[in-house]
């Protein structure tokens, strides 16, 4: 047995894996198990599953699972020795003494190395800060800014002092190895040799995972100087595009509220804390991403952007709405007066206007409605020009109840009948699909699907789109061209609906599937649009039937040169018996 299999038999007794992964992944129960929306793949429906009574997890749209040590690892991005080590710490387990942890963290993960150095980073800026006579052009700005000294300590706010080699001498002191340094993003090699300080005379604000670790910084000048902000380069811990500022503080007021607040700024983060609002949070000076929403699922049903009144702050919560869209999660926008970003408004009003704001924000697809609108009212052209601008947003959604609403909320604002838009959404989707069919047909004019053979998808897409051609398929012995298990288990029932129940829809047998791979592909051929036009449906299926006849010629050869090949060995063994 390995030297720490009975730890780890330890941790796995101790830790109700249901109550781990419902620290990040919101769950509720379903039967015998829990579902939630999967953190690791966009989706809608929840297909994320926790078994209390196997201690595993599985989510059967991305195919990841295993046991909690599988989560951590997957969640966090770090390795089984540091999943273990994080879970132990977690839940106070004690280790064995010479376990392969207590060599150090850059022995047990190369990772560990970096996140040491962020950490030696931030005490080296957090004392300057506090303590040193270096940084008290910083002390005086965060006094100007009314952050108290709690909340700098709390989120270990820092000064990086006006010099080259500020830090780069104190890691030299440390014997720490500069090359690390510079994998972290805290230092740059000079052209000539040698090395100088990322951050220099700015007021260093550390990104602390939701692990209490520190992977990187962003830094504000103190002057009229550009860059205004700057952050620590993509490194193998520091992913901009993924992280908040602020979450490893707000999650849990977050998940009590069920409600999570976008701010632009780090200051705006720690203004709203000050005043005692812990459910903001702020990008990393990046555009709000699919891998940012997917992390705020596991706390939160519904966010709240909080914009700055200027071009930019509508820009981005435009450029939002069908990332919000996509994902399924409810948002709300709340614009704030011009020239007044969150630090200011609570600095100057008080907490209590901001949370009125807030309750009042206008639902997001409103809020991109009205902007779209604005100077559109009496003007045919700019209208039309909105329904055009909103069709490849609805034609997206999957969810039908959605894009209905939807539809209404848009023929309401225009003053046109619904009827209108859907004539309008018709269009948009039959060239949208005319352009996938031109884009998708290969040279012999069928479709390339990596996953399954051509065949299988447009075989599928023609006896579901065209359910009334069903039993032409079965007397053209067209399920010989079939492969991939769900999509003939699909067309078996199919087939067995038509000859009971005479016409069928495709949808009313997708609750009859057994697995999920059957009900995903059958929901998606469903939303996708036909493949083919109704005028190419007999070419297609005599096609097919060619297709068929040909491979029934080519078995027929092969099976004959078989036994041309068996009757040739005869004579040889003859001889080798006989001689």
């Amino acid at each position: 047995m390995e030297p720490y299999q009975s730890a780890k038999e330890e941790i796995k007794r101790a830790v109700d894996i249901v109550e781990l992964i419902g620290q990040f992944v919101q769950l509720r129960r379903a039967g015998l198990n829990y579902i939630g929306l999967c953190p690791f793949h966009s989706e809608k429906a929840p297909s994320f599953s926790v078994s209390p009574s196997k201690q595993m997890f599985h989510c059967f749209g991305c195919k990841k699972g295993g046991d909690l040590f599988a989560f951590w690892m997957n969640y966090h991005q770090v390795s089984f020795p540091q999943a273990m080590k994080d879970l132990a710490d977690k839940y106070h387990i004690s280790l064995p003494e010479r376990h392969p942890f207590h060599s150090g963290l850059g022995q047990a993960n190369a990772l560990e190395t970096l996140y040491k150095l962020n950490e030696t980073a931030a005490q080296f800026y957090q004392r300057l800060l506090t303590r040193s006579d270096k940084g008290k052009t910083g002390r005086n700005y965060f006094e100007k800014r009314g952050i108290p000294a709690q909340i700098i300590s709390s989120y270990r706010l820092g000064y990086a002092p006006d010099e080259w080699e500020g830090l780069t001498a104190f890691l030299k002191e440390k014997k720490v190895d500069l090359e690390k340094a510079v994998q972290a993003g805290l230092i740059i090699p000079r052209k000539g040799g040698g090395y100088y300080d990322r951050f220099r005379a700015r007021v260093l604000f550390p990104i602390i995972t939701m692990r209490q670790q520190v992977v990187g910084f962003g830094g504000r000048v103190l002057d009229q100087s550009l860059p205004k902000y700057i952050n620590t380069p993509e490194t193998p811990v520091f992913r901009k595009g993924e992280l908040f500022y602020g979450l490893h503080d707000a999650h849990n007021a977050i998940r009590e509220k069920g409600r999570a607040v976008i701010v632009e700024g780090y200051t705006d983060v720690l203004a709203l804390r000050k005043y005692g609002f812990h459910e903001a949070v702020a990008t990393l000076g990046t555009a709000l991403s699919r891998d940012h929403l997917r992390r705020l699922k596991g706390y939160a049903n519904e966010t709240v952007l909080v914009f700055d009144a200027d071009a930019a702050g509508k820009a981005a919560a435009l450029r939002s709405l069908s990332i919000f869209l996509d994902e399924g999660m409810s948002c709300r926008v709340m614009v704030l007066p011009e020239n007044e970003d969150p630090d200011s408004f609570v600095n100057k009003s008080g907490l209590k206007p901001f949370l009125e704001s807030l309750d009042h924000a206008a639902p997001m697809f409103d809020f991109y409605l009205d902007l779209r609108m604005a100077g559109a009212e009496g003007r045919i052209e700019r209208q039309v020009q909105v329904v055009q601008d909103m069709s490849p947003l609805l034609l997206g959604l999957r969810n039908h109840v959605q894009r209905a609403l939807y539809i209404r909320r848009l023929s309401e604002k225009l003053g046109i009948a619904e009827s209108w838009v859907l004539a309008e959404l018709s269009k948009a989707s039959r060239v949208s699909s005319t352009r996938e069919r031109v884009d998708n047909r290969s040279d012999e004019g069928l479709v390339n699907f990596p996953s399954r053979t051509a065949d299988d998808r447009l075989l599928l897409h023609l006896f579901v789109h065209y359910p009334q051609v069903i039993e032409q398929f079965a007397q053209r012995n067209l399920r010989v061209l079939l492969s991939d298990a769900a999509v003939l288990q699909i067309f078996d029932l199919m087939l067995d609906a038509f000859h009971k129940e005479g016409r069928l829809a495709p949808e009313r047998i997708l609750e009859r599937l057994d697995g999920e791979t059957a009900g995903d592909l059958l929901r998606e051929a469903i939303m996708e649009s036909s493949i083919y036009r109704r005028d190419e449906v007999d070419q297609a299926l005599k096609e097919f039937e060619d297709k068929v006849h040909r491979l029934r010629i080519a078995k027929s050869k092969q099976k004959a040169l078989g036994n041309v090949e068996e009757a040739n060995k005869i004579p040889k063994l003859i001889k080798k018996r006989w001689g």
